[in-house]
This record gives C-alpha cells, structure tokens and sequence, in this order.
C-alpha cells in the first residue's frame, strides 16, 4: 500500500542540526517506495515532447523505472543510461517496461538521447514534483545550487504490472550505478552474453560475467549457473562437517566483490547418520557483485587498460545417497573490457 512520505521529519531533523554543522547522509535503502508499497502515479514528457503515464510505460510484467541525476551534466548518469539502451531486448524478453526519470528540461534530454542514440523514454520532471512525490529529493543539496538543486538520489525501483515495488537498487555512493545485467542476473533471468561451460561427473557450471564492458562506478556481477547430477547434492553455506559450496574471487586493482547471493537452500536428511545439512539439490545460480572504483586515481589507471580478468575459485563437495566425493575446486576466469565515463555535456 502506499505511504505519505515523511519529508516533514527530514526538515526537523535538519533544524536540529547544531548550527555551522552539515547534516549526515540520509540512508538511501530506507528512502522512496519499499518493497511491496505502490509508487505514485505520474504523468510526464519524454525526450520526444509526447506525454507519459506510468501505466502507458509498463510491460507485460512490469516496469524497470530509473531516477538518475542528469543526462546533462552527471558522467555516471549518462553511462548507465547508455548501458541500459543495450540491454533493451533483454528487459522486453523479460516482460518489463523501462522509462528513465530526470530533472532535466526536453531539449536536454532531446540532446542527450540523439547523441547516444537511446530509444526508451527518458521523462523530464522539471520542478523535480514526481521525484518530491517518491520521498527520494536529494535533501544534500541547498536550494540556492542553480544548477544541481532538484536532482534525486539516484536508483532503480522494478514494479509489477500493479505499481507495486518488487525490488528497488539504491547504492550509498551516487558514483555506482548497478547494471540492468546485474539486476536480471539476481531477479533469475536469463541473458544474452557469452558462456564458459565446466563440467563433472557431480555438477555442470555454466559461468558468465553479466556486462561485457564496464566503466568506473559500474556494479555488475559474476554469475554461476550450477547444475548438481541426477541423484546428486552439493552442501550450502552452514553444512558443519562438509565443504560448502563457494566461490572466491582475485581482483585486479580498482575492482571491488561486494555481495554474493544465493537461492534458499533445501534440507537433506541423510538416513544413515541421522543428519540433516543444508544443501542444493536442483539447478541453482550463484551471484557475486562486483563493483568498478570511480575515484580519481581508478580512473586514471583504468584509462590505461582495455581490459581487466577476474579469476575465480569454485569449491564445493557433492554427494549422492551412498557416496559423499572428495572436495572439489574448479579454476573459473573473467575478462572485460573497460570504457570511460561520458564526459559530455548537453548543447540544447
């Protein structure tokens, strides 16, 4: 259900501040729309002049819809809006709508999109009255800021065909940005990108990297589609007593692992020794994060490359119901190719 945003508490809290004193970063994850609220509705205008509800944005099964900071003047907005132009046949082979949201004035956005060639909607919300509405106004920047005052913080909210939030994607730092590769990887979607294939006689890997390309602020994910044999189960995190399933990962300066998701595992009741162990039994996808550093000094250095490999260890014990095999490790390899941000500023 919906709630009132409580933009009124966010300016008590800011009177409280001792004078002389900058107020602390809001919390970005408890900002706008949770997980199961509706967003508001709102109508507004694409890059092309023509009037957008959210209804008429939807797809079959929903709406991949993006606040981002400025298609004029933010680098790291505009390379993700630019990555997410390639991943369009992805999102509709998914069922999902997309829409970009930005203070931006039409013939800003006209420029930008013309430039880079984006065909999804990209909405001006001149006045910055639908990103007030999400509760997601970026409060650190004062009104007198000509240029910057209105902008929201940026992130990815995904909805169901109701308007209902399914998942949202806000980062603590505006500098990263996740990929739309990302976010389907950890939805259980499927993408079009070059495989490597690993197989034994217990499990099949299919193991992928879900951006081809990636630029500083980039948070993207390496994926493991892992497939356990007929009769056969691996251990999950938690099994005491066997080695559970893991990958490790060694980074090439400037690149970061962050999160690493898992499905729910199931219980496996061995009858022998009276046990119960946490395990997969069915095909499962694991997924580790990983983000691009966007300071300086990464992108100083990153700019002298044209790729980065990421090596990978997969280990793992499997066991049927009679045979529990030796732990297993499997070498895995990633490489990538690194672009710059998009330093261009808008000529309306």
């Amino acid at each position: 259900m919906a709630r009132t945003w409580m933009l009124m508490g966010g300016l008590l809290a800011l009177l409280a501040q001792p004078a002389g004193t900058q107020p602390a970063p809001p919390d970005v994850r408890a900002l706008g729309p949770q997980v199961g609220e509706a967003v508001p509705d709102f109508t507004l205008v694409d890059q092309h002049g023509v009037s957008r509800t959210r209804a008429s944005l939807m797809g079959p099964k929903g709406l991949m819809l993006v606040f981002s900071r400025s298609a004029g003047w933010c680098p790291y907005c505009k390379t993700q809006m630019a990555e997410l132009q390639t991943r369009l046949e992805d999102l509709r082979r998914s069922g999902l709508g997309v829409a970009v949201i930005t203070y931006d004035a039409v013939p800003v956005l006209a420029e930008f999109a013309t430039r880079r060639g984006i065909t999804y909607p990209v909405l001006s919300d001149s006045g910055s009255a639908t990103i007030r509405r999400f509760g997601i106004l970026n409060t650190t920047i004062p009104s007198d800021n000509a240029m910057a005052y209105g902008i929201p913080f940026p992130g990815t909210f995904l909805l169901d065909a109701r308007g209902v939030v399914t998942s949202r994607f806000f980062e603590p730092a505006y500098q990263e940005r996740v990929t739309v590769g990302s976010v389907l990887a950890r939805l259980g979607n499927g993408l079009d990108v070059p495989t490597t294939r690993v197989s034994s006689p217990q499990l099949a890997v299919q193991a992928y990297s879900t951006d081809q390309v990636v630029a500083p602020g980039t948070n993207f994910s390496l994926v493991l589609d892992i497939a356990p044999g007929r009769g056969m189960h691996v251990y999950a995190p938690g099994a005491a007593g066997y080695r559970p399933i893991a990958l490790t990962v060694t980074l090439p300066d400037h690149l970061q692992a962050k999160g690493t998701h898992l499905p729910e595992a199931e219980e496996y009741y061995f009858e022998p020794l009276k046990e119960r162990v946490p395990v997969f039994q069915r095909p499962f996808r694991l997924v580790q994060d990983v983000s691009v550093a966007a300071d300086p000094q990464a992108q100083a250095a990153l700019r002298a490359l044209q790729t980065v490999t990421i090596r990978g260890t997969l280990a793992y014990q499997a066991c049927d119901d009679r045979i529990c095999y030796a732990p297993q490790r499997v070498s895995l390899e990633w490489t990538v190719g690194l672009r710059t941000l998009d330093t261009e500023r808008a000529r309306p």
